[in-house]
């Protein structure tokens, strides 16, 4: 699938030529502050498999040891989360309007999910412990 997408105001576009459709949900509690809710990411993408117009107006922030995430300066808009450990970056699926047809395939960090909401479809459903030892077992 080909997506193309932008921040609130326009001032940030992403273009992604080709990307699996499929959705991950983190339920950590920093995905929480930062995207205001549960965060529903495309798949990860390597640098070089996505380009960005408006790189000066991309705030980025170290929210731990192993991920900075980004957003507008402009609108505010929340734009990636960025894994150091792998260099892949995960766009919320908010951003972009072609991916209707994508399915929701994961949950991460899911035992700090709130308990009022819930997905009806079947997904794999890692915890924090579980999914931050499958990260860095993988990354080496």
């Amino acid at each position: 699938m080909k997506v193309k997408g932008s921040c609130l105001c326009g001032a940030v576009k992403i273009n992604i030529p080709q990307i699996a459709e499929e959705i991950t949900v983190c339920h950590c509690h920093m995905c929480q502050k930062f995207f205001g809710g549960p965060f529903l990411s495309l798949a990860g993408v390597l640098p070089k498999d996505f380009s960005l117009r408006g790189e000066e107006q991309i705030q980025r922030f170290m929210s731990s040891e192993w991920a900075e995430r980004g957003s507008c300066k402009t609108c505010g808009s929340s734009l990636f989360y960025h894994s150091l450990a792998d260099d892949e970056y995960y766009f919320p699926a908010g951003l972009f309007d072609e991916i209707d047809q994508a399915k929701l395939v994961g949950e991460i960090f899911y035992d700090q999910k709130p308990a009022f909401f819930h997905y009806q479809e079947a997904t794999e459903k890692l915890t924090e412990e579980a999914f931050l030892q499958k990260l860095f077992n993988d990354s080496e």
